[in-house]
């Protein structure tokens, strides 16, 4: 075997991919030509050595995979695919908070606008406008509950910009220095310093939010969606029972909502297993 020294080390690099099978067709040709005949020698020695371990490992890789480890790995892709559905999920969040603390003024005055204008008016005249004034501006026929769902996201999506920004206040500005004395860019410090610790702590808000969301779904029956009340209410007049269909309606707005609070309970318990320094 020739001494690797006279062999320059872009040579043995493409010598290496060549015996894995990395290297293309064409430049292993190339290769070929150019090699001197003691590096072809060798080149010949890896390959009966790559070949010999292949056979020794053959009978380990026809093996079937141990149920533990393929649980593992099963267990490893759910827990991605959930963190990747989690991001998702927060990713409109965070572009209205970014907006939010925008450095352009334009942007931040919009967002505040916005904010504002949601802010001190009723959910009732959103979900009027949205049905009667904002189909015919723009020329389209849009669906009762459409136009409530629509309203009730524009109406709460100006709340959540809110708690999210309270919840990045809360946080020490050392971490950023940190984080950028470690080398990390603004993107990877918002992914992954910010924005966790934000939403841990924007929970437990988060959850009144949308809990005062659900009980003013109630609202979307003034454009004739049947919802919750509405069927209650229509209940009373055919069944003239109106406290026990009541008391059974208040009874689902109870479960329902006990079950969010639920998830958020396990939502934050999860999240906190991830940060290291959440409690």
């Amino acid at each position: 075997m020739p001494p690797t020294n006279d062999i320059s080390p872009d040579e043995l690099q493409a010598m290496h991919r060549l015996v894995d099978g990395r290297l293309p067709a064409e430049q292993a040709a190339a290769l070929r030509e150019t090699l001197s005949p003691a590096a072809l020698d060798m080149l010949a020695d890896w390959q009966r050595q790559h070949d010999r371990l292949r056979q020794l490992h053959a009978a380990q890789q026809q093996e079937s995979i141990p149920a533990a480890l393929r649980s593992a790995a099963q267990h490893l892709q759910a827990r991605q695919r959930s963190h990747r559905d989690w991001g998702r999920r927060g990713s409109m969040a965070a572009a209205l908070l970014l907006a939010r603390l925008s450095p352009y003024a334009p942007v931040r005055r919009r967002v505040m606008l916005w904010v504002s204008a949601i802010r001190g008016t009723p959910a009732l005249i959103h979900m009027l406008i949205a049905y009667y004034v904002v189909p015919p501006l723009l020329g389209i026929s849009v669906s009762p509950i459409a136009a409530g769902i629509g309203a009730l996201a524009c109406n709460t999506s100006a709340y959540i910009v809110e708690i999210l920004r309270g919840a990045l206040g809360t946080l020490s500005g050392g971490q950023v220095a940190a984080a950028r004395a470690l080398g990390m860019r603004r993107r990877q410090i918002w992914r992954y310093v910010l924005l966790p610790q934000v939403f841990y702590r924007a929970i437990p808000p988060l959850t009144s939010e949308l809990t005062i969301l659900l009980k003013a779904s109630s609202l979307m029956s003034i454009i004739a969606v049947p919802e919750l009340a509405t069927v209650a209410r229509n209940a009373t007049l055919q069944s003239d029972l109106p406290l026990q269909v009541f008391t059974v309606t208040a009874v689902v707005y109870f479960i329902i909502l006990f079950c969010l609070s639920a998830v958020s309970r396990l939502c934050e318990r999860r999240v906190s297993r991830m940060l290291p320094h959440a409690h």
